[in-house]
């Protein structure tokens, strides 16, 4: 059953652009990681140094495994003193996936 994990991640003010480096690296080494669906890093946009972390893995034990794994242990370390407190995550089961299909073609007047 897929699983998709959502952590909220908490910067240091003034260590932005180090913090962004750390997960750039993270995003292109955990999408490579078996079951990896989407491992996608994004910046609030009221709070530029609180992120979102969307990850999407085929099954609980996919992401149960690159969580136990090398790269993952290397991002922990990565983050050693660029995060204001500890990160907050939440994973849902999902057992259905619905991909909405557009009912029409878009109006250019609705593309703004």
């Amino acid at each position: 059953m897929p699983v998709i994990a959502i952590a909220d991640i908490f910067g240091i003010s003034g260590r932005r652009s180090e913090l962004l480096d750390v997960l750039t690296r993270t995003e292109q080494r955990a999408r490579r990681q078996p079951g990896a669906r989407r491992y996608t890093f994004a910046a609030r946009l009221d709070a530029p140094d609180e992120l979102v972390l969307v990850s999407e893995w085929d099954s609980y034990e996919a992401m149960a495994s690159y969580h136990r794994s090398e790269e993952f242990a290397r991002y922990q370390f990565e983050l050693d003193g660029l995060l204001a407190r500890p990160s907050e995550m939440t994973i849902y089961s999902v057992s259905e996936i619905v991909r909405p299909v557009p009912s029409g073609p878009l109006d250019p007047r609705d593309a703004d």
